[in-house]
């Protein structure tokens, strides 16, 4: 038979030692207990990847920065006014989008392989690497390449890729890649909010269509 008083006085001494246990050592126990009971149950797994949406030709896709709308996708001998030629045996595909800059501090979309030029890429294209960001963005009113989006004005722009002549030709689809950042928190070194990567937010198959060595409009 076991002794009461024996099994109290144990009781006790458990209950003093809990007690002086920091705080910090009890939330870390617990804590490595519910994990590993997560592991076993499951819990643990990774979240399911969800599939990028596919939107049509003249849909808009409203991202944390930008709302862009896919006008056309179309090959293009040269811009000889902006002293935009190919090298010989190229052309050029341009995808002409409207974006709208939807944040409060004016957006600038360099040329080059920043991140900056991350509004739009391409996939499917014979000698580009998929979701190749463009090489030029011009503003289609005027030609220039300077590019600063500001808050709420709509402006269509041209995005530039040089490729090989017999890569593409009118009639194929192109996939265009909408790429978006997710919002991280306010800057504070530096100006403007902070973003992540771009990410690919949607994709849409556009037909080329081709117009020689250019066009008037």
């Amino acid at each position: 038979m076991i002794n009461r008083g024996v099994r109290g006085s144990r009781r006790q001494r458990a209950r003093m030692l809990f007690d002086r246990l920091p705080t910090k050592w009890l939330v870390t126990s617990v804590g490595a207990v519910l994990l590993a009971l997560s592991a076993v149950v499951g819990g643990l797994d990774d979240a399911p990847v969800l599939p990028v949406p596919v939107i049509q030709g003249g849909d808009s896709h409203a991202g944390t920065e930008l709302t862009i709308v896919v006008n056309s996708a179309l090959l293009i001998d040269a811009f000889p006014e902006q002293s935009i030629v190919p090298e010989e045996g190229n052309r050029l595909l341009v995808v002409r989008a409207t974006v709208e800059n939807t944040t409060t501090e004016p957006r600038r979309l360099a040329s080059g392989t920043t991140a900056d030029t991350d509004s739009i890429g391409i996939a499917g294209i014979p000698g580009l690497a998929d979701g190749a960001p463009p090489e030029r963005i011009l503003v289609i009113d005027d030609g220039s390449d300077s590019v600063v989006v500001q808050p709420g004005v709509p402006v269509e722009l041209a995005y530039l890729w040089e490729i090989a002549d017999d890569a593409a030709e009118a009639g194929d689809p192109v996939t265009v890649n909408l790429m978006d950042r997710d919002y991280i928190s306010e800057g504070r070194l530096t100006y403007g909010g902070l973003y992540g990567d771009p990410v690919v937010g949607a994709t849409l198959d556009v037909a080329l269509g081709d117009v020689g060595a250019g066009v008037n409009q």
